[in-house]
Parts: structure tokens; C-alpha cells; sequence
């Protein structure tokens, strides 16, 4: 039973130093500007390097990140720097059809609420699903 007792007092003093150890590296806002951080992933991954290729070296130079809807857009998101420090990175790599990285932009946006002006403006509304708003359709009859 005591040795039972001091495996789990010994797992979770592991537990709690191992947390602690983690804090240290903790990630923290990039310090360089974005033109700076640009100039540092371009000289990993130049202009005209590979899709694949270019994933390889940002992996060796510790920068980790993820593709959006398509493998076109690589984002950029963190740094691992050979002093232990991980930074967040703002940077978005732009590859062409070809696999090309041809530019790079900024990888975070802002999002603003502003009104659809397509949608007319006069007239009922209804929130009823399939209701659109205009005069009733009878259902369609099946035909052979």
C-alpha cells in the first residue's frame, strides 16, 4: 500500500515540475516589426523556393505554422529560437500554381461588422425557414 502511495506521489511531483518547466516557454509576441519578420523568414525561405522544400527549411529553422483552405496561403504562426523563446508570427507565405513562393503578407486580419447592402431593405421579412419572403409556391406534384 506505501509503495502504491509513494509511485503516485512520485508521478505527480513529476507532473508538477514538468509544468512548471513549461511555463519558461511560453509564447510571447514577436519582438520585430513585420517588415522585420519578413526579412527573417525570406532569408529561410526565399522568393522562388518550393512549396515543399520551403517547408523543410522553415521546420529546420524552428518556424512552425499551417496551410488555410488550400496549400497555397502557409501561415506562419511560431518561432522556436535556438535561446528556448517561442514567438507568434504574422507573416503569410503565398505560393503560385506552380508551388512557388512568390510574396508574402501579413497573416492576421481584422474582422469589422458592416450591413450587406444587396439585401433590400423594404418589403417583409420572416424568419422562417424556407419563407423567402415573396408569394407561396404549391408544392410540386410527381410526375412518371
Amino acid at each position: 500500500m506505501q509503495m502504491l502511495f509513494l509511485r503516485r506521489s512520485s508521478a505527480l511531483t513529476l507532473l508538477v515540475l514538468s509544468g512548471c518547466a513549461s511555463l519558461s516557454t511560453q509564447i510571447v509576441a514577436c519582438p520585430l516589426t513585420y517588415s522585420e519578420q519578413v526579412k527573417e523568414v525570406l532569408n529561410v525561405v526565399p522568393k522562388g523556393t518550393r512549396r515543399e522544400e520551403a517547408l523543410r527549411k522553415l521546420a529546420a529553422a524552428g518556424i512552425e505554422g499551417s496551410f488555410g483552405i488550400s496549400r497555397r496561403v502557409y501561415y506562419c504562426e511560431l518561432w522556436s529560437r535556438p535561446d528556448g523563446s517561442r514567438w507568434h508570427l504574422n507573416v503569410a507565405l503565398l505560393f503560385d500554381e506552380t508551388g512557388k513562393l512568390y510574396k508574402t503578407q501579413a497573416a492576421d486580419c481584422e474582422i469589422t461588422a458592416s450591413p450587406d447592402k444587396s439585401l433590400p431593405t423594404s418589403g417583409p421579412q420572416s424568419n422562417e425557414p424556407g419563407d423567402l419572403g415573396g408569394p407561396s409556391n404549391p408544392p410540386a406534384t410527381p410526375t412518371r
